[in-house]
């Protein structure tokens, strides 16, 4: 009997452990890139606009961990642990914007190409013929159609999912992980690459990304319980605030980096495009929506949002990209205890506060 309890007891222990050892485990692990360009840093903000604008960034902002500013290819502001690898939650979409972008333009993928044409189906709820008909560009604004559970998907998304065949490919705007999520998918397939290679290759390399390798970009939720509702999984990009301010850094140049093309001006244009007109107010202060880029007109600027607290604001009047970054978790327990806060999301209005006195000073 006492052998039993023993055992049992030591058996517990080691489930407890390695438990605990798996909860901790990250995600993803930092390292940094071999192909790393540091930027240099200009003097363009006064001395007491940095320091005004690093108080109220680290002692005022609501989850604004990191920030950093580029303009024209040089470092204006630079505040927190910047090197630190984030999950861009939804901002990964603009990034994909990015990327399907380059395989475009190389001749890889066809906008006009459907999911019938791609063999994008799903295994427990077949598309429709209407849904199959839907377009690489549809599903770039966010229009496909096709109205189904996906992974990762907010809670907004599946309590006002339209019913299945109300509008066709391209008429109604619909904000939805299946679109975004089988994006990715499709980059994979007609590429021959995993995302990551592909960044990586593309877009990381060639702009001398310092903290970026192919295994940032990672699948599924951090949960051992998967979401098998849809064939297409979700992919999560985890990039530092001073690369996604690089990356912003180069659309604000319409895809020029260090005098060298990353992604076409063409490109940049036509995702730049309002094609859906937004009203709801609680996206303020976007009043549209492109190939993946929330719009604000009224500055002509285009951000990249994510929840949390990810945001990447552009303005390619100044040649100005803004990063601001919080830390959501990249293990199981640091994103258990994430979700476990009252105040997870970052404020827009904190990014445009900062945004609004570098205004000042570049003008």
């Amino acid at each position: 009997m006492k052998k039993r309890v023993k055992s049992l007891l030591t058996a517990t222990l080691i489930i407890l452990v390695l438990t605990s050892v798996y909860a901790c485990l990250p995600r993803v692990w930092y390292k940094q890139s071999r192909y790393g360009k540091p930027l240099s840093t200009a003097g363009t903000l006064s001395a007491a606009t940095q320091n005004q604008l690093s108080l109220y960034i680290q002692d005022t902002a609501q989850n604004a961990q990191a920030v950093v500013a580029i303009q024209k290819e040089r470092i204006i502001l630079e505040v927190g642990d910047t090197r630190r690898l984030i999950n861009c939650h939804s901002a990964r979409k603009s990034i994909m914007d990015l990327l399907i972008g380059i395989a475009v333009e190389k001749g890889m993928l066809r906008l006009d190409q459907t999911l019938g044409e791609l063999g994008i189906d799903e295994s427990k709820t077949p598309l429709t013929h209407q849904e199959k008909t839907a377009t690489v560009r549809d599903l770039l604004m966010a229009k496909s159609g096709v109205y189904l559970p996906a992974e990762a998907e907010t809670d907004f998304a599946k309590a006002n999912r339209p019913k299945r065949d109300q509008y066709k490919p391209g008429e109604f705007f619909f904000y939805n992980n299946f679109d975004f999520n089988v994006l990715g998918a499709i980059l994979e397939k007609k590429t021959g690459q995993t995302i990551g290679g592909f960044m990586d290759k593309y877009l990381a390399q060639p702009l001398g990304l310092q903290d970026f390798a192919p295994s940032n970009v990672v699948y599924g939720n951090p949960w051992p319980i998967r979401n098998d509702q849809s064939d297409y999984r979700v992919y999560w990009i985890f990039l530092s605030a001073r690369d996604m301010a690089r990356i912003g850094a180069m659309v604000s140049q319409k895809g020029v980096w260090m005098g060298k093309p990353i992604v076409s001006a063409s490109w940049i244009e036509e995702s730049f495009q309002p094609y859906t007109q937004t009203l709801d107010k609680s996206m303020w202060p976007f009043d549209a929506y492109g190939y993946l880029w929330w719009i604000d007109k009224d500055t002509q600027t285009y951000w990249a949002d994510g929840f949390g607290g990810q945001f990447l604001l552009v303005d390619p009047t100044r040649g100005l990209a803004i990063a601001q970054r919080n830390f959501t978790g990249n293990s199981l327990l640091s994103s258990g205890l994430f979700l476990m806060k009252k105040r997870r999301d970052g404020s827009r209005r904190q990014l445009i506060h900062v945004y609004e006195m570098i205004k000042q000073q570049l003008d």
